[in-house]
């Protein structure tokens, strides 16, 4: 298969219902893996389909399907004033006591996704030759050859139904099996000795329905079951003993698909642009975006519900706050797909207790820490201790919250909950800073994932990362106060006037005090003062050059230790220099080096020769592609961030004031948007033709 073959003409199994958008192709077998497959999901469940020869593989996983046992309390012992005191002393084994933990033998240490099955699907005396998705419908289908003849299945998903369906042509057979995954080898000897036990199966009589119900330890059961009725195949789960309800028709999921997609292309961002490889990263991006983070689903994780069969999901599946879950909520703002935020925002601040007594712990102040790294009920999955008091994954939330009030204008938002968050994140960071010569300052803290667990490495004084997320937020505050009609508080001023913005030298911005950005790193952490936080003044001619040094700097170290999420943002970052052919070229990259042949987003690359970010069994092997079978780690960041990279190439701010097409190369003589949102709630679509840029403005925030 050629990779990126966009197909720009309508689908073949269906009719077209939106002009816009493109139909991605497959070439079969898809063996490498469940992500190189093509992507269904409700917002709940996940579907990937893949395979070869006679077999179709659906690997099913759920958005909420948890072993809630294990992590991490936040101790009396980890305040912060205990931690500065031990760093300052050096005290490494002190440190690191205070963040282990003792777990039982027959439990988890932290709490983790766990994957659900796969259905077979075995077409009888069929072939495998290709597969399509149509983005603005849902709607997909996989060819086949039988008897040399060529055939059609259809495949749709429905969020009304909470279903996923097949058809079949007529006269062609299939059987259906069902693997649990804790029957698969790689997961059973994990989930045996942490008291995990088989599946329990139901069946149909005339074998026309099937499936099984997992009883889990510590949590709700799971069930996932399937249907057979003519030529027609239904899949869907449930949790908690509820039956699985599915439907008798293929064209009531096959309508309820294009309704719903054709709602989230109307009311979202569109571009087109002369590059058919970023144009199927858009539409495909975005579909997936909107296809694991629906209004009424589950909050997405870092694989949101496809998640493998075959293995535990890396990283636990967790939601990571200091870059990977903004990442995959990014497209939300400029897309214009408000309501996508709010199962996030929802489960953040019913969270509220826990943080509130973290915030106690920490910093003994009336506040809210969220740690980098938790489940869907805000318990901290430890084990990375910088990771767990980075308090700038507590600000940038309170970012979000209050940029989605900005984009939507949705002040009741503000007023019920998100205000309130943002205000004891900033009282929790005010408790962190002391006076140093008539400045602000904090003593002791973390740039993202820089320097493992070393001490003396790892941390500093005025991280830049830090200060930057500490600006925006103040920054926000005060917005938000003169909304709602308040007085800012005077703290929030004082921070403002008083903490400095970055820290730096001759070099350009540093990691923090006595730490140089030395070696490629792929958090580009120091550099958020551009963005994501945009608080960087380019009209100061001193920091316009400290922004020259830090960017030469930057890109001397290049890519060789850059996973797949880091070089989206880094196109971003390009774009917010203002180097339009360096922006677009590091999306091409990421398409080339961090996805598979199936499009899937990955974590580390697939082709050698731009990074080195590999592990596993090839991991030095230069000339193969790829990971060994069960190796590959998929997460959805990377793909989401690219399609906010596209948005942005055609709309971003610079101090807050929008910038058109700067991102967008001289060679692209025409070159368009649609919807896209601005920071103050305006949707614009513009188009530069030749040079010349036409902008109009609309207004529909919520009031």
């Amino acid at each position: 298969m050629v990779k990126g073959l966009v197909k720009l003409c309508f689908f073949a199994c269906f009719a077209p219902s939106v002009a816009f958008s493109s139909v991605v192709e497959w070439e079969f077998p898809r063996e490498g893996g469940c992500h190189e497959g093509l992507a269904f999901a409700d917002g709940v469940t996940g579907v990937l389909v893949w395979g070869g020869g006679d077999t179709v593989k659906l690997t099913v996983g759920r958005g909420d399907l948890w072993d809630h046992r294990g992590g991490y309390k936040w101790m009396e012992s980890q305040s912060y004033s205990n931690i500065v005191s031990l760093v300052q002393a050096g005290a490494k084994e002190e440190l690191y006591a205070l963040f282990k933990k003792e777990t039982p033998t027959d439990e988890p240490r932290n709490p983790c996704m766990l994957p659900l099955g796969r259905v077979v699907v075995k077409i009888i005396g069929g072939t495998l030759t290709s597969g399509t998705l149509d983005t603005k419908n849902g709607l997909g289908s996989l060819e086949f050859t039988v008897n040399g003849e060529t055939k059609c299945a259809e495949i749709a998903m429905s969020k009304a139904s909470r279903a996923f369906a097949m058809r079949f042509p007529k006269g062609v057979d299939f059987t259906v099996d069902v693997l649990p995954s804790i029957e698969m080898p790689k997961v059973k000897e994990v989930l045996e000795p942490r008291k995990f036990k088989p599946v329990e199966w139901f069946s149909g009589q005339d074998s026309s329905f099937g499936g099984f119900n997992w009883s889990l330890p510590a949590d709700r059961s799971v069930s996932l079951a399937w249907k057979r009725r003519g030529s027609d195949l239904f899949i869907g789960t449930s949790r908690g003993g509820e039956k699985v309800v599915l439907p008798n028709a293929f064209d009531a999921v096959r309508e309820g698909s294009v309704a719903h997609w054709n709602r989230f292309w109307a009311e979202g961002a569109k571009v087109t642009v002369p590059d058919p490889i970023i144009q199927r990263m858009f539409d495909y991006g975005m579909y997936r975006f909107g296809a694991m983070t629906d209004p009424d689903g589950i909050p997405a994780g870092l694989q949101g519900a496809w998640l493998e069969d075959d293995k535990l999901v890396p990283w636990n599946g967790d939601y990571h706050f200091n870059i990977n879950v903004q990442e995959c909520y990014s497209p939300a703002y400029r897309g214009g797909h408000f309501g996508n935020l709010m199962p996030l925002f929802r489960m953040v601040l019913s969270w509220r207790d826990i943080l509130k007594d973290n915030a106690r712990k920490f910093a003994g102040v009336d506040g809210y820490v969220l740690p980098h790294s938790v489940d869907d009920r805000g318990v901290c999955i430890g084990g990375f201790w910088t990771g767990t008091i980075d308090h700038a994954s507590t600000a940038w939330i309170a970012s979000m919250m209050y940029r989605y009030v900005r984009y939507s204008g949705d002040v009741e938002f503000l007023r019920a909950g998100a205000y309130d968050f943002m205000k004891g994140a900033m009282r929790v960071y005010r408790a962190m800073m002391e006076e140093c010569e008539g400045k602000l300052s904090i003593p002791v803290g973390p740039s993202p994932e820089w320097g493992d667990k070393d001490v003396q490495k790892a941390v500093g004084r005025d991280p830049s990362f830090q200060l930057a997320a500490a600006h925006r937020l103040a920054r926000d505050l005060i917005d938000a106060a003169k909304r709602l009609g308040e007085a800012p508080d005077p703290m929030w001023l004082d921070v403002e006037k008083r903490l400095p913005p970055y820290t730096a030298d001759h070099s350009g911005i540093m990691l923090f005090k006595g730490q140089r950005f030395v070696e490629s790193h792929r958090h580009h952490s120091h550099m958020a003062g551009l963005y994501p936080f945009d608080t960087i003044d380019f009209s100061d001619p001193k920091t316009l050059r400290t922004v020259e040094m830090t960017y030469r700097n930057w890109t001397r170290m290049g890519m060789g230790l850059w996973s797949g999420w880091c070089v989206t943002w880094a196109s971003i970052l390009h774009t917010h220099i203002g180097n339009a052919p360096a922006a677009v070229f590091m999306l091409h990259a990421w398409d080339t080096f961090f996805t598979n042949p199936g499009y899937g987003s990955r974590h580390d690359v697939y082709n050698q020769g731009l990074s080195i970010m590999r592990r596993g069994t090839n991991s030095g092997r230069f000339t193969v592609a790829g990971d060994a079978p069960g190796e590959e780690i998929m997460q959805m960041d990377g793909m989401c961030a690219s399609v906010t990279a596209i948005m942005e190439l055609m709309v971003h701010d610079v101090n807050g004031s929008p910038k058109f097409f700067s991102g967008c190369p001289a060679m692209w003589k025409e070159v368009s948007f649609e919807n896209i949102r601005l920071s103050d709630g305006r949707k614009a679509s513009g188009t530069r033709k030749r040079g010349k840029i036409t902008v109009t403005f609309s207004d529909d925030r919520i009031r």
